[in-house]
């Protein structure tokens, strides 16, 4: 009888063992499943509040009356995008739209050729020379060489309550009309006294 009873114990034992280790085990699978959790809440949470500042910002773009398109609701932009040769077309309309060309490149690339008409402002100064973007058109196109700075500058003028906006996405390098090149400009804002 003691050495059923000793077996007994020692299969007790390496079953208490076992369950100990089980236990430890189960409590680091819960400890990460609450971690992921925890991850996935956080994330879902920043993701809900970019997406609440998208519509907000459409919204923004509505209430004040101005132009809203599908892409601007589905992208949860404050500025509706179009090609070079959309803008092309859309600037030959006859009669004349109400509208604006504002290149945001440098005053460089500025020179070396750009849309007809297109007012100069860069990117890096059109926080201070804000005052001499035209609030007053139809449609304010806004152009740099590839369309990534554009939509920066149509980022900065919506949050100053520009409503008109349209990122020209391919920009002047997809222009397919002719070119304005050598056109003297304002110096830049960084160059006054």
């Amino acid at each position: 009888m003691g050495m059923i009873s000793q077996i007994i114990l020692f299969v007790l034992v390496l079953f208490a063992l076992y369950l100990l280790f089980a236990i430890r085990s189960l409590k680091k699978q819960i400890a990460q499943v609450k971690d992921s959790f925890e991850s996935t809440l956080s994330w879902s949470k920043e993701d809900l509040r970019n997406d609440m500042g998208s519509i907000r910002s459409v919204m923004k773009v509505l209430a004040a009356g101005g132009r809203v398109t599908p892409d601007m609701i589905e992208q949860g932009k404050p500025f509706a995008d179009m090609s070079a040769a959309d803008t092309e077309k859309f600037l030959n309309q006859d009669p004349s739209p109400d509208a604006v060309v504002l290149d945001v490149r440098t005053p460089s690339e500025y020179i070396a050729g750009h849309i007809p008409g297109a007012k100069l402002v860069p990117l890096d100064e059109i926080e201070v020379r804000m005052n001499e973007v035209p609030r007053n058109v139809q449609t304010l196109f806004v152009v740099c060489q590839g369309g990534t700075r554009s939509a920066a500058a149509c980022e900065i003028l919506s949050k100053s309550g520009f409503t008109n906006l349209v990122n020209v996405y391919d920009g002047t390098a997809s222009w397919p009309g002719k070119k304005e090149i050598g056109v003297s400009i304002r110096p830049p804002a960084s160059s006054k006294n």
